[in-house]
């Protein structure tokens, strides 16, 4: 998926299907933004992706992206 698609659902409760087909729920989020400044593995790697998702969690790039559900 094109990272400017991905990135107008920033902030929003979404599903997505990764390109291995794992499918995962939550609140779309990119790393850098300052409110996750002070957790490393979050805010660190430049144009990465994360669900916030209490059951699970995993960082990943646009390109693994196959298909997004709002």
């Amino acid at each position: 998926m094109k990272r400017a698609e991905l990135e107008k659902h920033l902030g929003k409760i979404v599903e997505i299907t990764l390109f291995d087909g794992k499918i995962i729920k939550g609140e779309l989020h990119k790393t850098r933004e300052e409110r996750f400044k002070h957790e490393p593995n979050l805010y660190i790697p430049y144009n990465y992706y994360f669900l916030i998702n209490p059951q699970s969690s995993c960082i990943f790039k646009s390109s693994h992206v196959k298909k997004l559900k709002i």
